[in-house]
C-alpha cells in the first residue's frame, strides 16, 4: 500500500511496483496525526506532543498486538490498565524510545486508547475484548503477485466504486506488475462472517461519520481497505475452497480511530471513532481478476 501511493520519480522503473510490510502506525503522517494542530478536537483526543506521529503509533499498535483482550472486558474509562497490561505499554513504549521520565504518562494514555479500542460496541455488535483467541489474527502477513494491470482499468474501477475518487494516476506509472505485500493490523471472525481491522492514533478535528469518511479519503485509507480486504478474501478462499463465499460470509472492515471513541456516548446508532464499510461483492471480484491478469 506504501509503495503503490507512493509517487514515482524520474529515475524510478515506472512499469513495476510491490508495497513492503510496514509496522503498523507508521501510515499515521504529520499531516493526519498530533503534528498539525487541528481545530476542536474531542475531549478523549487531548493533545499531547510527546505521545503524536509515527513514533507513538507503532507503540500503540505493539500494545494492542501483544495485549490479551479478555484481560479488559471490565475496563472502564478511567481505570488502570488490568492485570499485567501495564508492563506490556511499558515495553511497547520503550522500544519506540520513550524515556523513562514519561512512561507514566504514556501508559495513562495508552491505557485509555487501549481500553476503548477493546470495549467499543462494533457495528456487528461484538467488543473485541469479546473475540476468542482463535477467532483471531493479529498482524496477518500477506503476499500475492500483481499480473500486469492497466492502471488506467484500475482506476476506473476504483472510481465506479467511490474509492480513491481523487486519484488519477499512481506517479508515472502505466501498469502495475510485482508483488502486493502488507501487513493487516487485525482479522477476526464473528458470527460466522469474517472482518478486517485496522488501529488508527491519528488526531481528527471531529470522529463521527462524515469526519471518518472525508479522513479515508484524504489518506486513501480506502484503498489501504480494499487490498486488505482482497488479501484476506484470497486466503479465506484459498482454505475455505467452495466452503467460502464473499457475499455470504465477509462482514468488512473496520477502521477504529481510538482516539475518537466515547465509551459514555449515547447509543443512537453509529459509533464515533469507528468507519465501517462492506466493499461490494462485485468490487471484490472484478478487483481480483484485474489483478491476476484478466479483465476486470
Amino acid at each position: 500500500f506504501s509503495s503503490l501511493t507512493r509517487k514515482t520519480g524520474p529515475a524510478e522503473d515506472a512499469s513495476t511496483s510491490a508495497t513492503l510490510p510496514a509496522p503498523g502506525g507508521t501510515d499515521e503522517s504529520a499531516a493526519t496525526t498530533d503534528d498539525e494542530p487541528l481545530p476542536a478536537p474531542a475531549p478523549a483526543s487531548a493533545h499531547d506532543p510527546r505521545f503524536a506521529g509515527p513514533q507513538f503509533g507503532v507503540a500503540m499498535h505493539t500494545a494492542l498486538e501483544r495485549t490479551d483482550f479478555a484481560a479488559w472486558r471490565a475496563w472502564l474509562p478511567g481505570d488502570p490498565a488490568p492485570g499485567d497490561e501495564a508492563a506490556v505499554i511499558v515495553d511497547a513504549l520503550r522500544e519506540q524510545g520513550y524515556a523513562e521520565d514519561v512512561l507514566d504518562d504514556g501508559v495513562a494514555f495508552v491505557t485509555s486508547l487501549v481500553g476503548r479500542t477493546l470495549r467499543v460496541v462494533l457495528p456487528e455488535g461484538v467488543q473485541l475484548c469479546q473475540v476468542p483467541d482463535a477467532s483471531r489474527r493479529a498482524e496477518l502477513e500477506f503476499q500475492f503477485p500483481l499480473r500486469t494491470t492497466r492502471v488506467d482499468a484500475l482506476l476506473q474501477l476504483l472510481h465506479a466504486h467511490d474509492v480513491v475518487p481523487e486519484r488519477h494516476a499512481f506517479g508515472f506509472r502505466q501498469r502495475l506488475e510485482g508483488l502486493m505485500t502488507g501487513l493487516v493490523d487485525l482479522t477476526y471472525q464473528h458470527d460466522g462472517r469474517w472482518y478486517v481491522l485496522d488501529y488508527k492514533s491519528n488526531r481528527l478535528p471531529r470522529y463521527d461519520a462524515g469526519a471518518l469518511e472525508e479522513a479515508m479519503h484524504h489518506s486513501e485509507y480506502d484503498l489501504q481497505a480494499l487490498v486488505y480486504t482482497l488479501a484476506l478474501h484470497r486466503w479465506l478462499r484459498f482454505r475455505l475452497g467452495g466452503g467460502y463465499d464473499y457475499a455470504r460470509d465477509f462482514g468488512g472492515h473496520r477502521y477504529v480511530f481510538s482516539r475518537g471513541i466515547d465509551l459514555d456516548a449515547p447509543a443512537d446508532g453509529t459509533t464515533a471513532g469507528v468507519h465501517a464499510r462492506r466493499f461490494d461483492p462485485t468490487l471484490i471480484h472484478a478487483l481480483d481478476a484485474l489483478f491476476a491478469g484478466g479483465q476486470a
